[in-house]
């Protein structure tokens, strides 16, 4: 039991998973559900294709979906157009049910629920793959025990056109609330983004935290703005005081969010310091690293 996540955003994908993983419904463990894999980076530096590809999945044997992912991206990592990609990676899942299909017993054969982004040179696909069904989704889908209140939050929020940034945030709520309200979804909420025009991976966990702490806070305050905003018996002084009340913890909240992130980004670089890296990171966290070299730059 999980929830698992993709949306489509203005230029890339996010996915979002959470890490529980129920075991014959005796004991949970956490254990990470969503997978990112990128072509080498010294492969990109001479000229090669830029790809990177996301998986999450949802289902009852989870190394059934480690094989689904691991034949996937083998099938699709030596290709050089997106399209052609996209198809091997359709191609591998088709096949590795034909195949496993004629192995296991009838009626034992594992259900499992995929989702996945592909992005490569400026396009970017999102995917799922309900059993070896593949199907191109164009705004966002929601897997796993969490898709009602995930399915529900996403259809409330996402709108298309969305940034990276808000689709990380909207991704960082829904698995806030089906942590909290759905039994069967916990753990660590993890989220990667693909970007057609910039860095891709997995979002640093100090930030999703952040993020989702803000979250936690806003949400319960902004119930008693949504009861003030309809209350006409609430004059309008009252009614300004009390949003000037909610923003004043907004504000508060936000400054808190980037204080964090500010201690976070200097043990950072202190750590960095210490291999003698130079460390360039987006507001997400995904770094472009380059190791000094003291002859080249004749120290």
């Amino acid at each position: 039991m999980t929830v698992v996540g993709g949306f489509r955003c203005s230029k890339g994908i996010v996915l979002l998973a959470d890490t529980q993983e129920t075991v014959g419904d005796v004991y949970k463990r956490n254990v990470p559900k969503l997978r990112f894999e990128e072509s080498p980076r010294a492969y990109k530096s001479l000229g090669g294709s830029d790809l990177a590809v996301a998986f999450c999945g949802a289902t009852n044997k989870g190394p059934f979906v480690d094989k689904l992912v691991d034949r996937a991206w083998v099938a699709g990592r030596n290709e050089s157009d997106i399209d052609d990609v996209c198809e091997a990676i359709e191609k591998s899942i088709e096949e590795t049910y034909r195949h496993y299909g004629t192995i296991y017993q009838p009626g034992y054969m594992p259900d499992a629920e995929l989702i996945y982004g592909v992005k490569m040179n400026g396009s970017s696909r999102l995917f799922t793959a309900h059993g070896p069904e593949v199907n191109r989704q164009e705004k966002y889908c929601i897997g796993g025990v969490g898709t009602y209140l995930g399915g529900f939050l996403a259809e409330r929020m996402y709108t298309e056109g969305l940034t990276v940034q808000q689709c990380v945030i909207l991704a960082a709520y829904i698995l806030f609330q089906t942590k909290e309200h759905v039994n069967g979804c916990g753990g660590e909420s993890h989220i990667a983004v693909l970007r057609e025009d910039g860095p891709s991976g997995k979002v640093d966990s100090q930030r999703v935290e952040s993020i989702t702490k803000n979250l936690e806070r806003a949400d319960a305050e902004l119930g008693t703005l949504l009861l003030a905003s309809s209350n006409l018996d609430l004059g309008d002084k009252g009614f300004r005081n009390e949003t000037k009340r909610v923003y004043d913890f907004l504000k508060l909240w936000r400054d808190d969010q980037k204080e964090d992130l500010q201690r976070w980004e200097q043990f950072r670089r202190s750590f960095d310091s210490l291999y003698g890296l130079t460390v360039k990171r987006d507001s997400l966290g995904l770094e472009s690293i380059q190791e000094e070299k003291d002859e080249e730059e004749g120290k």
